[in-house]
């Protein structure tokens, strides 16, 4: 974790450190993944599950390991509930190393740019203090982002993001898309959202997951799981 000599955790983080974070995620996450074929219903049914203000599923499920928290998102076919008028683009305060379990994750990274360069847009930003209150947004300024890299990942491989990075999950609203893992400690302070409108100051309290719907989507996991075993 990166400090600045006044104690000050920096926006900033060591390529070694996220090297070594993947590398143990993956070792964990390959472990977590091969036991969840026939169990995901008796294991995630308890854990209480929210809507991401992007629009997935999140459960989350251990936060002992030495260097991370282990998460289960889950984007169900068809409706999705995210937050109004939010923010496509943002990056993360934690390094993410992810294993596909289901479907096929696709996901565009961006870099800062500036005015006249190719594919470069103006986007309005809104920061939030993640270790604070990681659901209030305050307004920010003009920043242009462009394209950098689009990712495609399928059932069995990883994807990895490091911190600080924008990026826009591409999941179409018809496909089922589960993936397992693991995020760091955090190693900025702020997260930043980017949107083509405007970004007002503003709080939200993400909606918890109904019953019968936490239901749905692990018996179509399962099933998808059960599926991917004995094809």
């Amino acid at each position: 974790m990166n400090r600045n000599p006044g104690g000050r955790m920096e926006n900033s983080f060591d390529s070694r450190e996220f090297s070594s974070f993947c590398q143990l995620a993956s070792v964990a996450l390959e472990h977590e993944a091969r036991n969840l074929a026939s169990t995901a219903i008796e294991r995630f049914s308890p854990i209480e599950a929210r809507w991401h203000p992007t629009g997935f599923a999140v459960f989350h499920i251990a936060n002992n390991y030495d260097f991370g928290d282990l998460r289960l998102h889950i984007w169900p076919e068809g409706e999705r509930v995210v937050r109004p008028f939010g923010a496509p683009i943002h990056t993360h305060a934690w390094h993410l190393c992810s294993r596909i379990l289901v479907g096929t994750y696709s996901e565009t990274l961006y870099e800062k740019s500036v005015p006249g360069k190719t594919e470069a847009k103006c986007y309005q930003s809104g920061d939030i203090r993640y270790l604070v209150d990681k659901d209030s947004i305050v307004s920010g300024d003009s920043v242009f982002l462009r394209p950098k890299t689009m990712t495609r990942s399928v059932s069995g491989e990883f994807h990895m993001v490091p911190a600080a990075v924008p990026h826009e999950t591409l999941i179409e609203d018809k496909s089922f898309v589960a993936t397992l893992l693991m995020t760091s400690r955090p190693v900025s302070e702020t997260v930043t959202m980017y949107s083509p409108e405007a970004i007002l100051d503003s709080s939200y309290t993400r909606p918890q997951v109904a019953t019968n719907k936490k239901i749905e989507i692990l018996e179509r996991l399962e099933f998808e799981l059960s599926s991917l075993v004995t094809s």
